[in-house]
């Protein structure tokens, strides 16, 4: 017996030394990387960072986290966020993020707010930490902007997996509950909006530990395998792809089937994607071709500008990862 127990003990001894010691080279580790990425351009900055979880996780808390890209064009700041791993299975993480966050776009602030926020991250396990898989949700998230917008889900869930062996491609999957829109609209549907979208994003390099330094990757093909829309009587299908340049500009075609066009253009006119001048053009052209209320066009992509079917609707948006 008390030879067992001295075996017991000792493998305790032994586990703990290991534990320590591979603590402290995670705390090394992500020190050296904090440093790298500060070398690289990038602001990070936190009050503290430390390691926990024995016997059998590590487990890393940041508070009060600052960081901003190179470019200065985007700034997340959190009080905390945590992350836990099985200390035998340190390549996959469970990410738990504070309730508020604040991110500065460019020149707009967001104010983002959530219940029960948490990722899980799968990366391999080699040296550079490719990405596997991801999966975010969150339970009541608000995203308010300092220019008088806001944005509510009941629940939002954000998937992302590596679709190895095909070459830095990855698929992306967002589903959003009971959406509510508050801009000051003149034209409302009632009722929340549900939206569910299947894509596939090419980049120019392969997420891993280094695919944000000095910059963040850049998307080079959007695929858009599937969407479905629904806010109202507006229901909103479609499917296509585009290419996307070095400055995040998008051309290709993406075929749109939608219910309720009417109130559609609308819902575009007061949002500011269709001119005011172009609203009764829109409607004339949408209505010769819809057929029970339903109406099939291509929403395409060209030199900078966007236009469902001939009619121009402006500028396209950049495409970049966030």
């Amino acid at each position: 017996m008390k030879q067992l127990l001295f075996i017991v003990l000792a493998l305790s001894a032994i586990y703990a030394g290991v534990w320590f010691f591979a603590a402290r080279g995670l705390d090394r580790g992500l020190q050296a990387g904090l440093d790298a990425a500060t070398t690289q351009g990038w602001a990070i900055k936190t009050e503290s960072l430390k390691t926990g979880g024995f016997p059998s996780r590590f487990d890393v808390t940041a508070r009060n986290l600052s960081v901003t890209s190179p470019d200065g064009g985007l700034t997340w700041q959190t009080p905390w966020v945590q992350t836990a791993a099985l200390s035998y299975r340190p390549n996959k993480v469970i990410a738990t993020f504070a309730p508020q966050h604040t991110l500065q776009i460019g020149r707009q602030s967001l104010a983002v707010t959530a219940d029960s926020l948490r990722a899980n991250v799968d990366v391999a396990a080699n040296t550079a930490l490719s990405f596997d898989s991801m999966t975010a949700e969150g339970q009541n998230l608000t995203l308010t902007s300092d220019t008088g917008w806001s944005v509510q889900t009941a629940r939002t869930l954000v998937a992302l997996r590596n679709l190895a062996p095909q070459a830095n491609t990855y698929e992306t999957y967002i589903n959003l509950t009971d959406a509510a829109i508050q801009p000051a609209l003149q034209i409302y549907p009632k009722g929340s909006a549900q939206v569910v979208m299947d894509a596939t994003l090419t980049l120019d390099r392969p997420i891993d530990r280094l695919a944000f330094m000095p910059a963040r990757p850049l998307i080079t093909n959007a695929m858009l395998n599937s969407i479905e829309a629904t806010w109202g009587d507006i229901r909103l299908t479609g499917s296509g792809s585009v290419t996307v340049d070095t400055a995040g500009h998008p051309t290709g075609r993406i075929d749109l089937k939608a219910q309720g066009w009417l109130t559609a253009v609308d819902l575009l006119a007061n949002l500011g994607v269709i001119a005011p001048g172009s609203v009764q053009t829109v409607k004339t052209f949408v209505g010769m071709l819809a057929t029970d209320g339903t109406v099939t066009l291509p929403l395409t992509f060209a030199n900078g500008a966007m236009a469902l079917g001939p009619v121009p609707l402006g500028p396209a948006p950049i495409l970049r990862l966030p």
